[in-house]
């Protein structure tokens, strides 16, 4: 299998391209010219300029490629403007699937997110089957997620899978991004949040469900990438006691953890500086469903890593990181642990 990665730099590529070169394939590795490239290159795994921003250098990328992983859809900053953000998310990706096409592509796994799963009405965990019928009216980032989805479930030259993962944890999330609130909780801080439903889900679990999508013969066209459901106020706590640190703050209502986030986007705009409470992480925790991702946990070879486990591999990668400070929270090491059941 002929393959390119495009995203191979960010926290997902990183664990996918491990999962492909494990299985004995080297993808081609697209990049940006000013993207971090280290972890690719220590890996030595091939890489060619492919910039959403510039759909000329998509071609030689695509180029004798079998399966195109697309991983680089749009992922907006901040909050506001949604229909400049979703606009910006079509043109790149509509500059995707036309280069696909015109290179032969057989089959295209785009990675959405599990933004775009709809909370039942009978208040059932959800399935692939629940989606939204339009836009959600959330924010920008649900509305790019949800827009891409409908563009790339409509293609018609090619064979396209939506892969949609949940709340990525484990190593080589070097943005510190779905793992701000972990880093918060290890260096003994209360991070604001809203209460809501949170589905962890071990990045390198999910680097090999989209090998699985793009080998096996006719999979699912949409597929949920992610652990069982827990309430985050409770993942909160849990590490907390992990790390020896302060409970967490109470819950934030929906309401003001939107205006609490709308707040600090506006005032780090344009600095260096992050959100102690980013918009989109607000909006998936306020809305986000209760999931039954049996279908996708049955991707992954041996079954789905269990959450302590997980959670090792990131204290690890984020010890070596500097991003928890030596000493703190060290524990005694674990018993391994059995698998979790999967809702």
């Amino acid at each position: 299998m002929r393959s390119t990665v495009l995203g191979a730099a960010g926290f997902i590529g990183i664990n996918l391209v491990d999962a492909l070169v494990a299985e004995g394939l080297t993808p081609r590795c697209g990049r940006r010219r000013r993207t971090n490239v280290i972890p690719l290159r220590r890996r030595g795994v091939p890489l060619v300029e492919a910039d959403l921003d510039a759909p000329e250098t998509l071609a030689a990328a695509f180029a004798d490629t079998d399966v195109v992983f697309h991983l680089a859809g749009h992922y907006p900053r901040h909050g506001r403007a949604p229909e400049e953000t979703v606009a910006r998310a079509l043109r790149e990706l509509r500059a995707v699937l036309d280069a696909a096409a015109a290179a032969g592509v057989r089959r295209l796994v785009f990675v959405s997110s599990t933004a775009t799963a709809a909370k039942r009405a009978d208040g059932r965990p959800s399935t692939e089957a629940d989606v939204f019928p339009a836009d959600p009216g959330v924010g920008a980032y649900h509305a790019a997620k949800w827009a891409m989805e409908r563009l790339a479930l409509a293609e018609d030259r090619l064979d396209v899978v939506v892969a949609c993962p949940g709340a990525c944890l484990g190593p080589w999330d070097l943005r510190v991004g779905t793992s701000a609130l972990l880093v918060a909780v290890a260096n003994g801080l209360a991070p604001p949040h809203p209460d809501g439903w949170v589905s962890p889900v071990d990045a390198r679990d999910v680097g090999r469900a989209l090998v699985r999508l793009a080998q096996v013969p006719a999979p699912p066209r949409r597929v949920l990438l992610a652990g069982p459901s827990l309430r985050l106020q409770a993942l909160l706590e849990r590490l907390a006691a992990r790390y020896g640190a302060p409970p967490p703050a109470p819950a934030l209502s929906a309401a003001a953890a939107v205006a609490f986030a709308d707040a600090e986007e506006a005032r780090v705009a344009g600095t260096p500086h992050r959100a102690a409470l980013a918009r989109e992480i607000a909006d998936l925790v306020i809305h986000g469903a209760e999931l039954d991702a049996r279908l996708g946990a049955g991707l992954v070879p041996g079954g789905l890593t269990p959450l302590p486990d997980t959670l090792d591999a990131f204290d690890a990668f984020a010890r070596r990181m500097r991003f928890i400070p030596p000493g703190r929270g060290d524990a005694a090491p674990r018993q391994p642990t059995s698998p979790e059941p999967v809702r």
